[in-house]
């Protein structure tokens, strides 16, 4: 009689099978643990990988709860050292093994997921503390993106850090006196700018260009991608479009970035009401 052997992994909370034909009925079900910090990791990343296809390599051969050689399981890996039996339920034929992991894989990983270089827990607190130092920016920044995607426009309103308060001064108004007290903070202004690309090639003869239009309109209408890798010019529209838009995008004079700025200044400390015009 065939039965079905499941293989399982815990990975993120969500159960991962693959399923072997076997010859015999006792061995039901085969089960891995692996480390629980790992089980945080998407199931399409690397490790996670390696270690299902490794162990499901292994077990092929195993027919009963009395296991089988998978000494070998991770042979030349540089992800985990052994797969060691752990438990094993014989009334309900249950193996139960466990990935032990090379002994730097942790720092590995974290070095992989941050791309920065961790060999020790010095590296990692010291990461944490910068990453903690700038996650209350990344937090405004998050917000300010959201607001130029439903808007058009985003601020980054200025943090205490940045505020430079200026000397005392004295001043007079009639016969009055006083002190002045200013103090300025850098916000950040996000402002969503279209970009437009026109691309017009000469087909031909205007029977030839009614064809070219009607086709284009067609795949428009059912496959817009279709258009997208229309060759124009010895390449694809994706291609000039995206040349052409990123080009411009970043061709603003450096003149014109510096009066955007300043306008922008006025306008924001003493345009309200007024009018404002801008030459560039």
């Amino acid at each position: 009689m065939r039965t079905k052997l499941r293989v399982i992994f815990q990975i993120s909370n969500i159960f991962a099978s693959f399923k072997i034909l076997i010859d015999m009925n006792k061995l039901n079900e085969i089960r891995v643990n692996i480390p629980k910090w790992l089980t945080v990791l998407d199931a399409d990343n690397a490790v996670i990988t390696h270690v299902m296809d490794a162990v499901r390599k292994s077990t092929k051969s195993i027919k009963t709860t009395e296991g089988g050689a998978v000494d070998k399981t991770f042979a030349g890996s540089p992800y985990f050292k052994s797969l060691d039996v752990a438990n094993t339920d014989e009334p309900n034929g249950i193996i139960t093994f466990e990935a032990v992991p090379q002994d730097n894989l942790y720092y590995k990983v974290l070095t992989d997921l941050t791309g920065t270089l961790m060999v020790s827990e010095a590296d990692l607190l010291s990461y944490v503390s910068q990453v903690a130092g700038k996650i209350h920016i990344l937090n405004k920044m998050n917000d300010a993106m959201i607001q130029m995607e439903k808007t058009g426009y985003g601020v980054v309103t200025p943090s205490y850090e940045t505020f430079n308060l200026e000397k005392p001064q004295l001043y007079h108004s009639g016969k009055n006196y006083g002190v002045k007290l200013r103090a300025t903070g850098s916000s950040i202004h996000l402002v969503r700018v279209d970009v437009n690309c026109e691309v017009a090639p000469i087909i031909g003869e205007q029977a030839q260009s009614e064809e070219m239009l009607k086709y284009l309109q067609s795949e428009y209408e059912t496959n817009k991608q279709t258009v997208w890798e229309t060759p124009i010019f010895g390449k694809s529209l994706e291609s000039i479009v995206r040349e052409d838009i990123e080009q411009k995008a970043t061709s603003m004079p450096v003149l014109a970035k510096g009066k955007m700025q300043k306008t922008l200044q006025r306008i924001i400390n003493n345009g309200k009401g007024g009018v404002i015009c801008i030459l560039l």
